[in-house]
């Protein structure tokens, strides 16, 4: 970043963002808590705050029963996943030494909640150098109410979102050249973010870390193209390109480091396997059939076993996107990205707004979304707006790209919109503040034009 623009670390909008994020999140879930679910909404009250049916009611009595276990038989009884779920263990061992009520997790998810729009105001505040736009960018998903699903309940998706919105300030960091050239490398400000978000990502979804694996290399890859273009140039140094290729060999070797250690894991992978053997695969011509090649079969069948694992455990779910696409081919692959990227930025579609969900408390998160997609649409019309005025920063393209690539990851891998709205989240509530931020930026920047 330039000499007369201090990093927004140091920047005291940063830190009052985040403190009124935090704040603000810890408010909105005591309401939510205690006095929306069980005064208004009771029908949707599970008690203690939890809404019927959902993950969090389960997870909280289990959480209850291990902190239990731990007073009595001590801390070897403790385990970081029961059952597989993370914020279970988490929730546990705060029950240990506090009242065994959601209420005293609050304040750990709120500063979840506000880490993560933390982050995508920080990768704003890269890109458009200028707070207000920054600011707004980070709006979409500390507002947007879908959020107070996990963040006023137990739920892993807070701690997924703001782990992958940390892998992503970080690679930010990496695509900057100002980054590059700074007189003192601040490698922690590029490495520290990518740790954090890799461990936080294997806390609560270790076997993302094995789509992460590919995704590395091809981040890799393209800041390698990158660097070469600038060393070429003159851009960059000949010292200085030599340490970015070394710090973008690093990242796939991180993925591998951070390796998924849990057993579902290899329960989820014997079931994938399991299941590729008896699927009936799509039709569909190919320039390379189905049969010519295991290696390249290996990958539409592990994307079909994967969704069709996913419809197993949701099957009378109303949520269910295209359930008959069972890929054989890399070509039904290929074919089914213009459905998958519509899927991804724009589901749920206004036909299923005022739908009835399986569930009372899946209805009223129907509801729900259908306002925060009205809110993304509109705004999605403001991204042609940056796309245009931030084409040459490299930043700019990698963030995008890198949001778009995982929503689309978990688009054909994730077939139930409910689970993938919780999964994309911040994803999608990223691309949506790039817009909105890039709208807001050409805002001001006409106002100083005029005045000048």
């Amino acid at each position: 970043m330039p000499a007369n623009l201090p990093s927004p670390w140091c920047e005291r909008t940063t830190w009052l963002l985040f403190l009124v994020a935090f704040f603000g999140t810890c408010a909105v879930a005591l309401v939510v808590q205690l006095v929306l679910l069980p005064s208004y909404l009771p029908h949707l009250h599970a008690g203690h705050g939890m809404l019927v049916g959902s993950d969090s009611e389960g997870m909280h009595t289990t959480a209850v029963a291990l902190a239990e276990r731990i007073r009595e038989e001590g801390w070897s009884a403790w385990e970081l996943r029961p059952a597989g779920n993370a914020p279970t263990g988490i929730a546990a061992a705060i029950y240990v030494y506090l009242t065994p009520e959601p209420y005293v997790l609050v304040p750990l998810n709120a500063l979840v909640h506000a880490g993560g729009g933390l982050a995508i105001y920080l990768m704003a505040s890269y890109i458009f150098r200028h707070r207000v736009a920054a600011v707004a960018a980070a709006i979409p998903f500390l507002v947007f109410p879908s959020a107070a699903s996990w963040y006023a309940q137990i739920h892993k998706d807070g701690i997924f979102a703001l782990g992958m919105l940390s892998c992503a300030v970080g690679w930010t960091q990496a695509f900057r050249r100002d980054f590059w050239m700074a007189p003192v490398l601040r490698l922690t400000s590029l490495l520290g973010p990518i740790v954090l978000g890799l461990f936080l990502v294997w806390v609560v979804r270790p076997h993302i870390m094995i789509l992460m694996q590919p995704v590395g290399i091809v981040i890799t890859l393209f800041g390698l193209g990158l660097v070469a273009v600038w060393w070429r140039g003159g851009a960059l140094g000949g010292a200085r390109a030599l340490m970015a290729v070394f710090v973008f060999a690093v990242i796939p070797v991180l993925m591998v480091v951070v390796k998924p250690s849990d057993y579902r894991v290899e329960s989820w992978r014997g079931s994938v396997v399991e299941r590729e053997s008896v699927m009936h695969y799509m039709p569909g011509a190919c320039l390379i059939e189905r049969g010519a090649s295991a290696g390249l079969d290996k990958l539409p069948s592990t994307v079909a076993a994967m969704r069709d694992f996913f419809i197993s455990g949701y099957r009378n779910a109303k949520s269910n996107m295209d359930p008959d696409f069972v890929p054989g081919t890399v070509c039904n692959l290929l074919a089914y990205v213009p459905r998958a990227l519509q899927i991804g930025f724009l589901a749920p579609f206004p036909n299923a707004w005022l739908a009835e969900g399986s569930l009372a408390a899946s209805t009223m998160m129907r509801r729900v979304v259908s306002v925060e997609m009205i809110a993304a649409y509109l705004a999605l019309l403001l991204l042609p707006i940056a796309l245009g005025d931030y084409r040459r920063k490299p930043e700019f393209w990698f963030i995008l790209g890198f949001f778009a690539l995982l929503m689309l990851i978990h688009v054909y891998l994730v077939p139930n919109l409910g689970t993938l709205h919780r999964m994309r989240y911040g994803f999608l509530t990223g691309v949506v503040g790039l817009a909105i931020g890039g709208g807001v930026h050409r805002m001001f920047s006409h106002k100083v034009a005029r005045s000048v």
